[in-house]
């Protein structure tokens, strides 16, 4: 299988690498604080204050037909909108969601697949280095140097049917790969304990079942509250 790069809301346009990358590296960073203790000194242990989402970082290669057009088509992928029928897109996307999602004010959302990996994303840098070119000049090979960072799903902010668990505020989440629900709950509410409400709200009796590529829901921080 090779690794893509697929805009989420215009399938038809994708970027397959024809050589994999031989290495991909996840980000994350978290924002802890620490509060004084008065008199003796010294300070309480680190409080969790958030985090912000995850960043994926690889090489890959392009090579034979097509290169720079794939090669401009990841570079477009980081204007707002995305083009022309993005923007076109976006527009209808607005109204149905009662201006919640403004697409003309940021980059179209993507998604990366390779193998166990799926992460929805925005392309947030691309640099391409064209090592390989024909008689006529055009190129025939070149190496992408790409980062990726993790989006929440926009279509969780469309109005849903509350029978299939899109209740108005719920976000919908992805399950990627080594995830479980309390590792979800703490990126999400910041309490490991909130799992059990994720599963309750997605009728999740066993976890440990939970695999990736499912989809689960995210309650909204009011029904953690009356769930309490």
């Amino acid at each position: 299988m090779k690794a893509m790069l697929v805009n989420k809301l215009l399938p038809i346009e994708e970027v397959s690498f024809d050589f994999n990358p031989e290495k991909l590296t996840f980000a994350r960073v978290a924002s802890t604080s620490n509060n004084p203790q008065g008199g003796g000194g010294g300070s309480t242990p680190s409080i969790f204050r958030g985090a912000a989402p995850r960043t994926l970082s690889g090489t890959a290669h392009l090579e034979g037909s097509g290169v720079k057009d794939r090669a401009e088509q990841l570079m477009s992928w980081m204007d707002p909108g995305g083009g022309l029928l993005g923007k076109a897109i976006g527009a209808a996307l607005g109204a149905l969601s009662g201006g919640r999602i403004n697409l003309a004010s940021k980059p179209p959302v993507l998604l990366f697949l390779w193998g166990p990996f799926l992460m929805e994303c925005v392309l947030t840098r691309c640099s391409v280095d064209f090592t390989r070119f024909d008689s006529s000049g055009d190129p025939t090979r070149a190496t992408v140097t790409f980062t990726v960072k993790e989006e929440p799903s926009l279509l969780s902010l469309l109005p849903t049917n509350p029978t299939s668990g899109g209740l108005p505020g719920r976000q919908r989440h992805v399950v990627s790969q080594g995830e479980n629900l309390q590792a979800i709950a703490t990126r999400a509410y910041g309490q490991p304990a909130a799992w059990r409400a994720v599963a309750e709200a997605n009728g999740i009796d066993d976890p440990l079942r939970v695999r990736p590529g499912d989809t689960v829901y995210l309650p909204n921080p009011n029904e953690l509250a009356r769930g309490r």
